[in-house]
């Protein structure tokens, strides 16, 4: 009684919505035209430090409104509300395993007071998401962030998930239907898009409102787009020169993550002749992306010593990094308005 399904480490792990669909995705390379025509965006609301408690509303990568149930061509998602399939708390368990089974990764909404490997295991309650992806005799294969802050595989039995989601109250969670299935869609395709590529980074460039392109599907989104989400990010960096702050690490995170897609991204775009290596484009953003690591590690070291003299290192530090990247934008914008013209 074993199965257990592909899972690998994606490019981005800073919030679980990104990493739990691209842990399974990131398997097959087959999903890097689509990747590599996406996130590329970034947004955020123009005041980041008053709303860091609500968990919508983040420095990230820029989202669809319909992304939740149309993350990828590659990934069939299914929102079912929990309440419906587990009708008695005996019905979760051969419903997860049945899942597998039938080639599906379960994401139920749980309480990690009572997985093992989370921070908050019978300390406090914690309703948070989790990925299970396999199973091994009376025990389930899931992933997520550890008790030691990692993004890691971990094992729970199968009484500790059957209280984790039972007790898990829901009460006001974002997610109110707490259960999640993915799978995998072998034969779907997807063409890079370098007019989709060029459209954004011309976006990205110019601090266009992204959203205003699926007004069909939602109401556009006001907020900080592209590099103008810089100065937001900035403003909120500087609000932990003063108490009470809420430190976290996560937008910086997003940042570098950032970096490092669009490094990939101008490589994959290199490999595909697109872009020629000696244009120097990944290269720079490579330069880019380890000044935005050393600004991160600056911030956890902040974290430790409470040093303000870090802070205005890091404040330096993004303003360079914004201005660098907006002059690499601006090459590499008319350099794709050239090849979008070739391409035609």
């Amino acid at each position: 009684m074993k199965n257990i399904l592909p899972i690998t480490t994606p490019p981005v792990i800073g919030y679980l919505h990104h990493a739990y669909p691209l842990s399974i995705l990131a398997n097959w390379e087959v999903y890097l035209p689509w990747f590599h025509s996406n996130y590329i965006q970034l947004y955020c609301p123009q005041n980041l430090q008053a709303l860091q408690g609500q968990r919508t509303m983040k420095f990230n990568f820029y989202r669809r409104p319909d992304q939740r149930v149309s993350f990828s061509p590659y990934l069939k998602v299914q929102l079912l509300n929990r309440d419906l399939i587990f009708k008695s708390p005996p019905d979760i368990l051969p419903f997860i395993v049945d899942c597998i089974d039938k080639g599906y990764y379960v994401q139920p909404t749980v309480d990690e007071y009572f997985l093992p490997d989370s921070a908050a295991y019978e300390k406090r309650p914690l309703v948070h998401e989790t990925l299970i992806y396999g199973y091994d005799k009376q025990t389930f294969v899931g992933i997520g962030y550890n008790k030691n802050g990692d993004y890691a595989s971990y094992h729970i039995m199968f009484s500790e998930l059957k209280q984790a989601v039972v007790l898990a109250d829901l009460t006001g969670h974002y997610d109110p239907d707490g259960l999640r299935l993915f799978k995998y869609i072998p034969q779907a395709e997807y063409d890079f898009d370098i007019h989709l590529v060029r459209e954004q980074f011309t976006d990205l460039l110019y601090s266009r409102n992204t959203s205003h392109r699926f007004r069909m599907v939602a109401n556009p989104s006001d907020g900080a787009y592209g590099l103008a989400t810089y100065p937001c990010l900035k403003s909120y960096i500087e609000s932990f020169l003063y108490s009470p702050f809420s430190f976290d690490i996560r937008p910086a995170h997003i940042l570098w993550e950032h970096k490092k897609c669009m490094v990939d991204r101008l490589k994959y775009m290199e490999t595909q002749g697109y872009l020629k290596s000696e244009d120097g484009f990944s290269a720079q953003y490579e330069a880019l992306a380890r000044k935005t690591s050393m600004l991160r590690m600056t911030l956890l070291k902040f974290k430790i010593t409470r040093s303000p003299d870090l802070i205005h290192r890091v404040l330096s530090n993004l303003d360079d990094i914004g201005e660098a990247e907006q002059s690499l934008l601006q090459d590499l914008v008319k350099k794709l308005e050239t090849v979008c013209d070739d391409s035609r």
